[in-house]
């Protein structure tokens, strides 16, 4: 079979030039894999697919990675148990179904993080403590006990190893801080930094423990070496007691010129994906499992020592938000994204919801004025004039200007008669005072263990139908259930709200499982009158949190690296490739469950024809034409995929897989061969 031919001919503006010719054996006795039906004068017009991500603190996406704090339970409060519950009998009571795997009561190491050094033996002992906390907000500190003369161990140390260990470099300083309270303690402290050994690589900075109130100290720590697995370190100089809270160790090289928290690489990462709106904070952080643990975006903003952090049921379990309120609308503006901020509503995670009788969810009482308030403070502070209340906040936390929000969802995967009844008080008050803002509706989802085939015949049941405006659908499901999910949107009807994916996740074999996503996309891209929108996740995963197992975020963030993944160039030749204009394209005459997907459009920007298809099988096939209106080889710009099982992009192999991109002569006359496990993207004139 011949399948590159080099061939030259003459375009319709007088060019000539010589290309590789795309088209697979034309004879008549060979045997296809299916028909590629295109026709150029069916159209009808769409709006572009709205591409974003949804962030949600999982996997240490945040803690450990793109929040650029190097030091571990900075606070000591990461062992502080879910507030709200209590446990008996090694159970959480009041729970239903308290023995299953998500419910595992939670427990970590108080001093997760810390250590004492050397490990054999040191007379420095250290324990966390709620004697003289910091304040209501931060109850835990560590307090030190140096019990011996500390001349006859000059190698004692505490040291925190981080997440994973601290990548330390020589070109970059590191800002330090840290409160301090003294017992009975009176020669100073030294701190500094140490390589994976506990040698010293960096200045020492002294601190003088005086003060018997809590106080603050700060500086700078200069690396002398660079150190991938770097620790942080206090050297005791006496016998004495003290304690120390709120440990904190930023580098000087964060995005936007130090001045952010965010690691740079990732958020260059990030932006480079250009996603057009950012779904905050959740996921199931919103809703939590009571009213102590849903998310409280005002107990996020202000100094880190005013913040608390919160236990969630998503592994790490605990985040030190130090990602809070204000730096996810900082996070947007510096990837050029819109805000989409996720209220809660009142209503808990339905998996800790009793049922009685089933299926009647008893869902808890709250003061939904209360709810709606906090959300009419949330906009406030993100677009509210610096003469309000909380426009006043945002403006003294160092903005002045407005953040870019844009979208409000109103609850997580909330769900019933509950829902729809809130649901139309919330929209009623919040739509009243910010009619531009645009709102969006949850619909039932299938992990509780029913599912509508078609979501959308809830929408009759919301108080008002017509103030469901987007409606945002989230699907977990197989490979063989995305495939023949192709056509879904097709049969939505029109008229009654736009469309939002606000989380899907594909499971099964890898590539076919990310490629399977594409058929979702698809059925998307081709219903571009119902407005969509699209949030891709997971986003990213720590390569240490995940034990180096492969995992398909479209970020692995390592220490010292953040490598894009095939799920991030796949998402991304997607939000690249978008149109306002589809034409009819299809993929006929496949036996079976169809495995072998297109879309066709055109990008009126660029005046650009766009073709993607997306080969699920694990071989080359090849596609008999069936196209009209396209009689003449064109020269186009070639996208393409490769996926192969096993060979994935990793901070080991960050460039294992990539996409290639070619210039070729294509002729949609010929037939047309695609390679196994691929997705490929032609553009042309």
């Amino acid at each position: 079979m011949n399948h590159s031919t080099f061939q030259s001919f003459t375009l319709g503006i007088g060019l000539f030039f010589t290309l590789p010719l795309v088209y697979g054996n034309s004879s008549s006795s060979s045997s296809f894999d299916g028909t590629l039906y295109i026709n150029k004068s069916k159209t009808h017009k769409v709006a572009p697919v709205k591409y974003g991500f949804h962030y949600e603190e999982i996997g240490m996406m945040g803690e450990g990675a793109l929040h650029a704090e190097l030091i571990r339970n900075r606070s000591f409060e990461e062992a502080t148990p879910p507030a709200g519950l209590s446990v008996k009998n090694g159970l959480y009571e009041n729970v239903p179904a308290p023995r299953v795997k998500e419910k595992k009561v939670f427990q970590a190491d108080p001093l997760i993080g810390w250590t004492t050094y050397p490990l054999s033996y040191t007379p420095v002992f250290i324990s966390r403590t709620d004697e003289n906390p910091m304040s209501g907000e931060n109850k835990y500190s560590m307090l030190v006990n140096v019990t011996e003369d500390i001349a006859n161990h000059p190698d004692a140390l505490i040291l925190n190893r981080g997440y994973y260990g601290m990548n330390l470099k020589t070109d970059t300083s590191y800002r330090l801080s840290l409160f301090l309270k003294n017992r009975n303690y009176s020669a100073p402290l030294r701190v500094f930094l140490v390589d994976e050994w506990g040698q010293r690589v960096s200045n020492v900075i002294e601190v003088n423990v005086g003060n018997r109130d809590w106080t603050k100290y700060s500086g700078e720590l200069k690396p002398e070496k660079n150190v991938r697995r770097g620790m942080f370190a206090i050297q005791p100089m006496s016998k004495g007691q003290f304690q120390i809270d709120v440990v904190s160790l930023f580098p000087s090289d964060t995005w936007n010129d130090g001045k952010s928290v965010f690691r740079k690489d990732i958020v260059q990462n990030l932006k480079e994906f250009s996603p057009s709106f950012i779904r905050f904070p959740g996921g199931c952080i919103v809703h939590g499992v009571n009213e102590e643990t849903m998310y409280h975006w005002k107990k996020t903003l202000g100094p880190i020592e005013n913040r608390p952090g919160q236990w969630s049921k998503w592994a790490p379990y605990y985040r030190t938000d130090g990602i809070g309120y204000h730096e996810f609308y900082e996070l947007c503006e510096y990837v050029g994204a819109d805000a989409m901020y996720v209220m809660p509503t009142g209503m808990i995670c339905s998996g800790w919801v009793k049922q009685s009788p089933q299926w009647n969810f008893r869902h808890i009482d709250v003061d939904l004025d209360a709810y709606i308030q906090d959300a009419l403070d949330a906009i406030e502070y993100a677009i509210g004039d610096t003469t309000t209340k909380w426009g006043a906040e945002r403006a003294k936390n160092g903005h002045p200007a407005p953040f870019p929000l844009k979208y409000i969802e109103i609850g997580n995967e909330d769900f019933g008669p509950v829902y729809w009844e809130r649901y139309e008080k919330i929209y009623q008050a919040l739509s009243a005072k910010y009619p531009d803002l645009i709102y969006i509706a949850n619909s039932v989802i299938r992990v509780v263990g029913r599912e509508n085939d078609d979501k959308r015949k809830d929408i009759p049941n919301f108080v008002n139908p017509k103030n469901v405006k987007v409606f945002d659908e989230h699907y977990y499901n197989s490979i063989e259930w995305a495939c023949e999910q192709h056509y879904r949107f097709d049969n939505y009807k029109r008229g009654v709200a736009d469309l939002f994916i606000g989380e899907l996740g594909i499971s099964g074999k890898y590539p076919y499982n990310l490629l399977a996503t594409g058929a979702i996309r698809m059925s998307i891209e081709r219903n571009g009158d119902l407005n969509p929108l699209f949030a891709e996740r997971p986003v990213m995963r720590h390569w240490d949190f995940l034990e180096h197992r492969i995992f398909l975020p479209m970020l692995i963030n390592g220490v010292d690296s953040s490598v894009k993944t095939s799920f991030f160039y796949l998402a991304k030749m997607f939000r690249d490739n978008t149109f306002d204009v589809c034409l009819d394209a299809a993929i006929k005459d496949i036996e079976g469950l169809q495995n072998i997907f297109v879309t066709m459009g055109y990008d009126t920007a660029s005046k650009q024809y766009i073709l993607k298809l997306i080969n699920l099988q694990n071989k080359k096939v090849t596609l008999q034409p069936e196209v009209s209106g396209f009689k003449r080889p064109v020269k186009a710009h070639k996208t393409s995929l490769v996926l192969v099982p096993g060979k994935e992009n990793t901070p080991f192999t960050p460039n294992e897989v990539q996409p290639v991109e070619t210039e070729i002569g294509l002729d949609l006359n010929q037939p047309l061969e695609l390679e196994a496990a691929s997705m490929v993207v032609y553009r042309f004139k």
